[in-house]
């Protein structure tokens, strides 16, 4: 067993309640390369969090304590056989067993859901929708200690065992520190420890010259370096789409900005993939891309068929903030964010806290504060210690 998976639940402590010859086998289907048990409602407190926030030890790290699910990452999406089981392993299983982790589990509502990682509440998925689900499994309520275990899928086993062993306090089981990763024939891992926050990955070396001018429709700032989905002309999307379909380089090189005027600021994306469901009933079309670099556009080449910019990178500032501007501006973000009422402030302060940067942090809160494209023209070429003080007087 591995230490760095969590400590062994303390066996003796099984009640004779718990029917330890009870036995539950289940195929699992996922898409997510996951397979949960664990009670929806219970995760509730999550619901206005983004769809991977298990994956982020700040945001997880109560859950873990608390025991609120058991939870194993495989290396692949598809079905699994899975058993769940008060007992011990099957001697069969023992000789196919690997890699394991443990976990705590406390039941509440006297049954658990084994699925495939679609059943996390978040701001896309809405809990009470499996209320009725056909998948749940009765459960004793009361306190486990859960040890997954992988086996070798050519042994004609599960390929994942779940048990479930009754302890009279949870504090006794030494729990995995993150969602555990095991794959046999692997060593066990986890995901999400001292998971970062905002990071950021611009592509300023390679604007071009030139680019076509998309009028931008957004109403907040985009943000460099992040992925977004952004609204192109019917006419545009067309082309591409055509492009593609020949085999021809279907690359479009594009300036977004408010104003095509000299001196104005945008920002510079290269979509390069296409589909008709981009397409929108509105006659224009949504692409996801991501934002390559800011720019300032330092002239105009107006022609019949389109309208193009010349331009030059804008990337984001590098300076390094000191301690206390850097720490002033985190403490008025997180006061700002506890009057909003966001019920995921938590997580979006903790995120921000965790950002890989000086630059990301600080990207990662206008993000947050849905700044207007008009006024994020101001601060594109501004250094990280100018944003902060703007940022100091805007949350204040």
């Amino acid at each position: 067993m591995l230490s760095a998976c969590g400590g062994t639940p303390e066996k003796e402590t099984v009640t004779q309640s718990a029917a330890p010859s009870w036995s539950v086998q289940r195929v699992v289907n996922t898409d997510r390369a996951m397979i949960t048990l664990l009670d929806p409602s219970d995760l509730a407190h999550h619901q206005s969090e983004p769809a991977n926030w298990y994956l982020h030890d700040f945001a997880i790290n109560d859950d873990l304590q608390s025991g609120r699910f058991a939870a194993v990452l495989t290396d692949r999406s598809g079905k699994f056989d899975v058993r769940i089981t008060f007992g011990e392993l099957t001697d069969a299983e023992k000789a196919a067993a690997g890699s394991e982790a443990k976990l705590r589990l406390r039941v509440i509502n006297h049954r658990l859901l084994l699925s495939g990682g679609e059943t996390w509440p978040s701001i896309e998925t809405d809990y009470r929708q499996f209320a009725h689900d056909h998948r749940w499994i009765n459960v004793p309520n009361g306190d486990y200690g859960v040890i997954i275990t992988a086996l070798d899928p050519a042994a004609g086993q599960s390929d994942y065992v779940f048990q479930l062993i009754k302890v009279d306090n949870l504090s006794v089981v030494k729990h995995a520190p993150g969602v555990p990763q095991l794959i046999y024939g692997q060593k066990a891992s986890v995901v999400g420890v001292n998971s970062k926050g905002f990071q950021y990955h611009e592509r300023c070396l390679d604007v071009p010259a030139r680019a076509n001018w998309v009028p931008l429709s957004s109403r907040t700032m985009p943000i460099p370096g992040g992925r977004e989905s952004v609204e192109l002309p019917r006419s545009m999307h067309q082309w591409a789409l055509e492009q593609q379909s020949s085999g021809s380089n279907a690359t479009i090189p594009i300036v977004l900005s408010r104003n095509p005027e000299v001196g104005s600021y945008g920002f510079y994306v290269k979509p390069d993939s296409w589909n008709q469901s981009q397409l929108q009933g509105d006659g224009q079309a949504m692409v996801k891309t991501l934002i390559r670099c800011a720019v300032q556009i330092t002239g105009l080449i107006p022609g019949p068929d389109s309208f193009e910019l010349q331009l030059k990178a804008i990337p984001t500032a590098s300076d390094r903030l000191s301690p206390v501007k850097k720490q002033a501006v985190l403490e008025h973000f997180k006061e700002w964010m506890r009057t909003t009422n966001d019920p995921a402030w938590r997580f979006k302060t903790a995120k921000v806290e965790r950002s890989a940067d000086d630059a990301a942090m600080l990207l990662g809160i206008l993000d947050y504060l849905n700044i207007s494209s008009k006024e994020s023209e101001k601060m594109l070429p501004m250094s990280n210690a100018l944003r902060v003080d703007y940022l100091l007087d805007r949350l204040r």
